[in-house]
């Protein structure tokens, strides 16, 4: 080991040559790499509502289904473009009323039962069926080519539609997030560093980390959902620029010593151990999210914990090198940081530390109450932005369209009556609208073959069978777990294969998955870190505290969304806690090994009082580096998981970082003899006439 930093600064050319080298395929898996924008994809499939929901993909084609609505057209002009939909390559289908009935036929002697199902006030719509469903090539060139067909009053809505529009949202908006998010991390850090060569430098270094991993998610044939995909850039920027930070202090501070190429020897052999024990506890944090059932934890995870490994790695060698390789233009575009001195807010906070010592209690405990009261969000399609095309059409004609909420009973080899009997029981359930099997739209006594076909898609596929429910729009989640229960109970006396599915089915499926999620990525990455600064600090009680004080951080971050009224998707509610914790309980730690430090040679209050002089900037640069990247981020989509999660980490690095830097540091002041009985060698500190 003491042997590698040697090796690093002699053959700092070939190290850079090899990065290079290496980039190559990096970059070429980068601008390759498989995006899934289907996050229906990352749901456990031992789940009934998911093998349910892929049964109706694969024989009933839901997922191929898009939606023509027309509004105030005459049916002449309707059935002409019903014509030119069916001539477009890639649709299988189009299905209108005039597969059942003419259409010159007045709509009185139609029946309102057959005209119920096309027409809703002045819209109506068409059924069209892709030979090509989910977010494929085909998919998107068929959507395009309908839409071209489309005027000013007609509008194409679907899942599938908004899927496409959200791959096409992400893939134009994902450059503009990392060209945001560089440029904000940049003008953090021009004026925090001493050189303005140095964020150029920072950033070749973390940015060749961040090729690699994604290169390697290409390599692996791995798919990243957009989620982490547009985050991750920012995230390995914000959370690893510590360690650049970290090497080029010590090489500074080793500078003034030795000459360049010993000076740097010495700050990777005195940083290497640091780097790598906040890395631990940063990876840590993100690996927690693997152990989520709903695999988007895993995706993010373990991908995160990744490059932790690979930004490490880069600023052992890449950084090195770099620095003494350009060192000449480093020292000519050497600058003043600026930063600002916490010798005021120290003072301020060792007088008045028992006030502070109370504060942090409280913030604490009205963080956690805020914290408990969250909503969280399980419905995935609210993570679709409101302003494409197909949400826009969705919400212009949520009226005459009615409640859009299903629910689907799909069942193997039961016969017709038994279906009848089904659906007239859920008739009478409270909350449904309707009920319907394919006895029930056509006279079973009417051979199959003789129903058209878009009719019999709809509720048969093969063996299976499909009884579509419509329910009423309902904001008491009681009320809807309640109805599932009741069609699980009523469903398992049947001596048959049945799956209970749908949007609201699989939500709250989530939400039982989201509790024990929740508890065990809490749990898990709690004790982990807890464990790693016990040991590293040889002291339960600190370990405690440094926890509680990045634990009461994320809770008051979370108490802001419930003070705005602000439901959280499911995901950023549980990632956010195992991140926040792993990426910032480093300031604590800062703190508190600084202060064990400063008590060999200081009585407590001077000591601490150094401490807040000494970490203050350094956390600030930290927080505002983090800060910087995820607002990137946050300012260049419209991404609604993306913009949520971003906005929750962003300001999650700035509670953080005021807590490690300013309530922290007289909590642990105000402690320290407590501290000083329960751990091992935790210094008592010099009185103020020992030198």
């Amino acid at each position: 080991m003491q042997q590698l930093p040697h090796i690093i600064v002699k053959n700092r050319r070939m190290v850079l040559v090899v990065a290079l080298v290496l980039l190559i395929p990096a970059v070429y898996g980068m601008l390759n790499a498989r995006i899934e924008y289907d996050l229906m994809s990352y749901l456990p499939d031992d789940l009934n509502s998911v093998k349910g929901m892929e049964i109706l993909d694969q024989k009933f084609h839901y997922a191929d289904r898009a939606i023509v609505v027309v509004k105030d057209q005459p049916d002449w002009m309707v059935l002409r473009l019903k014509e030119d939909i069916e001539q477009v390559d890639g649709v299988s289908s189009v299905f209108w009323i005039s597969d059942l009935a003419d259409p010159a036929i007045p709509h009185d002697y139609l029946g309102d039962e057959l005209i119920s199902q096309f027409y809703k006030g002045d819209i109506t719509f068409l059924l069209v069926h892709l030979s090509q469903g989910g977010i494929s090539p085909e998919a998107e060139r068929t959507i395009g080519d309908i839409r071209s067909l489309l005027d000013s009053n007609q509008y194409l809505i679907g899942e599938v539609v908004s899927g496409v529009e959200m791959k096409d949202l992400g893939m134009s908006q994902t450059p503009d997030m990392v060209r945001a998010a560089v440029v904000l991390i940049f003008l953090v850090l021009v004026v925090t560093l001493p050189s303005a060569a140095m964020p150029f430098i920072f950033m070749v270094t973390i940015g060749a980390a961040y090729a690699y991993n994604i290169g390697l998610s290409y390599l692996f044939g791995q798919r990243v959902s957009y989620i982490t995909n547009s985050c991750a850039a920012a995230l390995q920027l914000g959370v690893t620029m510590d360690y650049c930070i970290f090497l080029i202090h010590s090489f500074q501070a080793e500078r003034e010593k030795h000459d360049a190429e010993t000076a740097m020897e010495k700050a990777i052999s005195s940083t290497a151990t640091a780097i790598l024990a906040s890395a631990v506890t940063t990876a840590t944090g993100f690996a927690a999210l693997a152990l989520m059932r709903v695999r988007l934890g895993a995706d993010m995870g373990l991908l995160m914990a990744r490059g932790i490994i690979l930004s490490v790695i880069a600023t052992l060698t890449i950084l090195p090198s770099l620095v003494l390789v350009f060192q000449g233009t480093i020292e000519k575009l050497a600058h003043k940081s600026i930063l600002p001195k916490f010798d005021s807010v120290a003072s301020w906070a060792i007088r008045r530390r028992v006030p502070v010592f109370a504060l942090a209690a409280a913030i604490m405990a009205m963080g956690y109450y805020g914290y408990s009261k969250v909503e969280l969000s399980y419905d995935l399609e609210t993570t679709y932005p409101r302003d494409i095309p197909s949400i826009v059409a969705m919400d212009e004609f949520s009226e005459e369209l009615g409640s859009m909420q299903e629910a689907y009973i799909v069942l193997k080899d039961v016969p017709g009556w038994r279906l009848q009997q089904i659906t007239a029981k859920l008739r009478e359930m409270e909350g449904v609208n309707s009920a319907e099997c394919l006895a029930d739209v056509v006279d079973p006594a009417i051979p199959l073959e003789f129903v058209p076909e878009e009719v019999t898609k709809r509720y048969v596929g093969g063996d299976y069978s499909n009884i579509i429910i419509n329910l009423g729009e309902s904001e008491d989640e009681t009320a809807t777990e309640r109805f599932i229960a009741d069609v699980r109970d009523m469903l398992a006396d049947l001596d048959a294969e049945w799956y209970f599915t749908g949007t609201p089915v699989i939500g709250n499926d989530l939400r039982h998955l989201t509790d024990r999620d929740m508890v065990v990525v809490n749990v898990v990455s709690l004790a982990a870190i807890f464990v790693i600064v016990m040991i590293a600090f040889r002291s339960p009680t600190v370990s405690v505290l440094l926890v509680a004080a990045i634990m009461s951080a994320i809770w008051v971050n979370q108490a802001i969304s419930w003070l705005l009224g602000e439901p959280l998707f499911f995901f950023s509610g549980l990632a956010i806690g195992a991140i926040q914790l792993g990426a910032t309980v480093d300031y604590a730690i800062l703190v508190a090994s600084t202060f064990r430090e400063k008590l060999s040679i200081c009585d407590p209050r001077e000591g601490m009082r150094q401490t807040m002089v000494e970490c203050g900037p350094a956390i600030l640069n930290s927080g505002l580096a983090l800060f910087a990247a995820i607002m990137g981020v946050y300012s260049a989509t419209t991404l609604r998981a993306v913009k949520e999660l971003g906005v929750l980490l962003a300001r999650g690095a700035l509670i953080s970082m005021g807590v490690a830097a300013i309530l922290l540091p007289p909590v642990l002041l105000l402690l320290h003899p407590i501290l000083a009985r329960t751990s091992v060698g935790w210094p008592a500190g010099r009185s103020n006439g020992q030198a």
